[in-house]
């Protein structure tokens, strides 16, 4: 029979529930459009727009960035605690 492809081929990506990244892609973390409610938005021009976009994506980033670094603080510190009650015999 040789080769035979199913249905769910990777080449088409039919089947699979996430979809392929474009061109430039960089898998950003997914967040709502900014400032669909901002009354100021209508007045921005389109340059204006794609530097809101690419500064609001930045930002983003450096959340996500932030809080897996506050995390990582958190998991130490709670370690530190652990250790520390465990030396003074409190257990």
């Amino acid at each position: 029979m040789g080769n035979v492809c199913s249905r769910y081929d990777l080449r088409t990506n039919e089947g699979s529930k996430m979809k392929r990244p474009g061109i430039g892609h960089n898998g950003g973390p997914k967040s709502e459009p900014f400032g669909l409610r901002a009354a100021w938005l209508r007045f921005a021009d389109q340059v204006e727009l794609r530097r809101l976009a690419k500064l609001h994506m930045r930002i983003e980033r450096k959340k996500m960035a932030m809080k897996e670094l506050v995390g990582e603080r958190q998991k130490i510190m709670n370690r530190c605690i652990k250790r520390m009650r465990r030396d003074e015999g409190k257990n």
